[in-house]
Order: structure tokens, then C-alpha cells, then sequence
């Protein structure tokens, strides 16, 4: 099966780019502009951006429309696996209205005819995968056009040390969440890797799953807890991560507990290796292999995405 012989291969996506890295002090902001996978390396560069110590705004957007302060002197990264994403293209031609310098990021597609005409750098993805299988290569670009090549050696030896663990554990999940609607719940650290789970549950294994983040959820989510109902037919997972604020782990001991109490099972996850990047893109395999693993278990081809196809047709 083509979706397990990718999965085997996910770490080596994680490798450098041979590309400049450019200077955020050049700009007055920066958007990151992508759908689905793509979108999820904006979400990633944000976090990785202002743990650095950015100075700048950084926005990931997920739609059709910049924010109306973004203008001249901002920076737009538009990444989309096909080329052909259409809310991604639509914030280019918007971005180029407005005068912003843009970056694209694709595996061609009308991105790069976009980038060839308009004299747009540009960075090629290889081809021939579905969008959500090369992450890695989508995120290894980006990372390494903002100077994060050094973490990418790193991340791909400790996917790859790790692998038959994440496996395993992946398989164990996969077996607990049949017949459950996942409830994966975040943290600021981790909040872009929760919403990686939801994607590739609702691809890949062809059911529903939801996300929160705390410590938003504390404020409402919670509540919904108190319906037997609703409750017994979720199955919770918690990611968080040691570097998250001090308030936000105590958090996430008090929601186990809460869910304890309520007779629940919830799976609590952190990644394991020495940096965030790696923690993180460990989470990530994981979820990439957990999904895999429960499409196996619903009978589902994890590759085919029938009513995303006919959305796309509808909108032609």
C-alpha cells in the first residue's frame, strides 16, 4: 500500500534545503498562507518564530483573505502542495495587489506558474504525493528558508530511532479509538500538532475528531463534560509538552483528573527527544501512523478524499 511505504519513509523528508535564509528583521510582518497540510507548516514556522523571539508579527492564515494591515513592506510564504490550492492562490493575487513580497512553496501546479511569471522565489517540493504525505518536505523548506535546517538533521534520526516505538504505541491507540469519536486536546505548545491529529483522523481514517486547546477549554469545553451522553461516546487525548507554561501543565493534571473521576481513560501524550522541533514531529508520526492504523481497522483506503474531491468539482 502506497500510504504505508510513504509513512515508512516520512523521516527522511526531514533533511535541509539548499536555500538562503532570510533575515525577519527585512519585514514588517509575516504570513504564512496554506489549507490542510500545507497550512499546518504555517502554524509550525508561527510557533517556532516567536519561540525564537520574533519581533515582528507572524500571522497563519487559513482562508481567502489577508488582514487588511498586511501590506507593503510584509512578507507572504504561500505553501501548497499541489500549486492549485485556491484560497492559497487567492491570498498571492491579493498579496501582489497590495505589494508584499512573496514566497511560494509548491510541488508546481499554478503556484509556480504564478512564481515563474511574476519572478516570485520560489521552492520546489518533490511530486507525486498526496498533500498530507509530504509534510515533511513542505515543513523542511520553510523551516530551513527561516534558519531552522540545523533542527531538521536532528528530527529525522529521532523518527528514526524511534520508529518501531511510535508504531506500536500507534497501533495501541488505533485499537482503543475504533468505535470513539476522538477528542484531542492541546496546549500552546502543542496546539498545531493537535489540529495535525484532527486533519489526519478525518483523512486518513475517514471518521470525526475535534480539537480544543487549553487553557481556552477550561473556560467552556469543560462543561460539555457533565452529558453522560456526549461523553461515553468520545475518547480523549491529551498533548502537551515540559516546555509549556507552568499554569498550563497543572492544567493538564487537573483535567486528568477530572476525566478520571468521570470514569474515563484519556490517553496522555508528550513527544520524546531533546528539542521542542523533535518533540513535536514525533507527536506528529504518531498521529500520522495512528490514523493509518484505524483506517485499517474501518475498512478504509486512507488515501482516497471522495468529498473533498467533490466539494473542489462543486466549486469549479
Amino acid at each position: 500500500m502506497k500510504a504505508k511505504e510513504w509513512l515508512n519513509a516520512m523521516p527522511s523528508q526531514f533533511s535541509p534545503y539548499n536555500v538562503e535564509a532570510l533575515s525577519t528583521q527585512d519585514y514588517k510582518g509575516i504570513v504564512f498562507s496554506g489549507m490542510g497540510g500545507s497550512g499546518i507548516v504555517g502554524d509550525m514556522l508561527k510557533l517556532l518564530l516567536e519561540r525564537k523571539g520574533i519581533d515582528v508579527p507572524v500571522l497563519s492564515l487559513h482562508g481567502y483573505q489577508l488582514p487588511p494591515y498586511a501590506k507593503e513592506g510584509w512578507l507572504l510564504v504561500a505553501v501548497s502542495y499541489s500549486g492549485n490550492t485556491e484560497e492559497t492562490i487567492n491570498t498571492v493575487q491579493e498579496a501582489m495587489q497590495k505589494g508584499l513580497k512573496i514566497i511560494c512553496v509548491s510541488s508546481g501546479g499554478k503556484l509556480k506558474e504564478i512564481a515563474d511569471r511574476e519572478g516570485f522565489k520560489f521552492i520546489p517540493v518533490p511530486s507525486g504525493y498526496a498533500p498530507r504525505y509530504a509534510f515533511g518536505f513542505m515543513l523542511s523548506a520553510v523551516m530551513s528558508l527561516f534558519g531552522f535546517g540545523k533542527s531538521l538533521e536532528n528530527i529525522k534520526k529521532n523518527l528514526d530511532e524511534n520508529k518501531q516505538e511510535i508504531k506500536q504505541t500507534a497501533y495501541n491507540i488505533a485499537q482503543v479509538l475504533q468505535n470513539y469519536i476522538p477528542i484531542v486536546y492541546g496546549t500552546p505548545l502543542t496546539e498545531a500538532i493537535a489540529f495535525r491529529w484532527k486533519t489526519q483522523i478525518n483523512e486518513n481514517s475517514k471518521t470525526l475528531c475535534y480539537t480544543a486547546v487549553l487553557p481556552e477549554l477550561h473556560h467552556n469545553e469543560v462543561v460539555g463534560l457533565d452529558n453522560p451522553i456526549a461523553r461515553n461516546l468520545c475518547h480523549f487525548i491529551v498533548l502537551y509538552d515540559t516546555e509549556d507554561h507552568p499554569r498550563v501543565i497543572k492544567r493538564v493534571e487537573i483535567t486528568v483528573k477530572i476525566f478520571k473521576e468521570l470514569g474515563l481513560a484519556p490517553i496522555i501524550l508528550q513527544g520524546k527527544g531533546q528539542s521542542l522541533e523533535e518533540r513535536l514531529m514525533y507527536l506528529a508520526y504518531l498521529e500520522d501512523w495512528v490514523s493509518f492504523y484505524l483506517a485499517d481497522i474501518y475498512g478504509y483506503d486512507p488515501l482516497p478524499v471522495k468529498i473533498i474531491d467533490r466539494i473542489k468539482e462543486s466549486l469549479k
